[in-house]
């Protein structure tokens, strides 16, 4: 059976190099970005050199054509924390994501896997911590407290649009909003509330469950929703004991079942943190 021809931007960024493993055994994989290079000056097998957003119309198509699935993980970081210089560049990853979705419609590709964030909707975490609230839902309204938070949620809304067939034929989509895609390091939450430790327990997810998130994401032949459009958002968390990212959805639609839970992996830092 021939493999999935996958595209991959952003292709030496941090949730890219957790996806890498999987993707380089599973699929018919192409890679691009800015540079070859990790951050941290590593470089990464096979990368070609591209700018989503400067490159031409016919090198976009050299690289999008015969790909059945595009994965985004490209981003533009701002130059500086001022609010302009975060909206700007945020701008720029909207014109960016934009990009991606026409070229991947122009050019027969089935579908696009974004990488969002739950920044999306960040706002919602102040009522949970309050008590006033047990859950967040992807269908619930956005509601970012940040630039980046607003550039995702627009990624999301344009996704739709693509989506539901109004620029032609349907283009699926599937945002993914990753939580806390790192292990935790309780000795950075020693001295702080005790909120943003747990926080960071129920946003977890481990490495094998971001993969499998991914490819379940990218593999799943139908994902049209109750009234036919291929669309869908899905939090990035693993089985977490504590829990305020529903992934039901998730559970539902691509059949995702994570493996891991951050009150078992980190058992110790738990007991020690949470009995203080």
């Amino acid at each position: 059976m021939a493999k999935l021809r996958v595209l991959l931007t952003g292709a030496t960024g941090y949730i890219a190099g957790q996806l890498l493993p999987a993707f380089r055994e599973r699929y018919d994989l192409r890679l691009i970005d800015t540079r070859q290079e990790t951050r941290a000056g590593q470089a990464v097998e096979g990368v070609e050199v591209l700018d989503l957003l400067s490159a031409s119309s016919a090198d976009l198509q050299a690289i999008f054509t015969g790909v059945d699935v595009v994965v985004h993980s490209a981003y533009h970081r701002p130059d500086a924390s001022d609010p302009q210089s975060q909206y700007d560049a945020e701008c720029r990853n909207i014109d960016m994501m934009q990009r991606v979705y026409q070229t991947a419609l122009d050019h027969d590709v089935r579908r696009v896997v974004a990488a969002s964030t739950n920044q999306a909707a960040k706002w919602y975490e102040q009522p949970y911590f309050a008590g006033l609230r047990d859950r967040v839902s992807p269908e619930d309204y956005p509601r970012p407290d940040n630039f980046y938070g607003w550039a995702k949620a627009a990624y999301e809304s344009l996704g739709f649009l693509y989506a539901c067939g109004s620029l032609g034929r349907k283009l699926e989509v599937i945002q993914l909003r990753i939580v806390v895609p790192r292990e935790i390091d309780a000795s950075k939450f020693a001295d702080l509330p005790r909120h943003r430790y747990v926080r960071e327990l129920a946003g977890y997810i481990s490495e094998r469950d971001l993969q499998q998130l991914f490819c379940k994401s990218i593999e799943t032949l139908q994902i049209d929703d109750e009234y036919g459009v291929p669309f869908h958002i899905f939090y990035g968390v693993s089985n977490n004991a504590r829990t305020f990212w529903s992934i039901a959805n998730a559970r539902r639609v691509i059949g995702y079942q994570p493996q891991d839970d951050s009150e078992t992996r980190f058992a110790t830092d738990v007991a020690r943190l949470m009995s203080r």
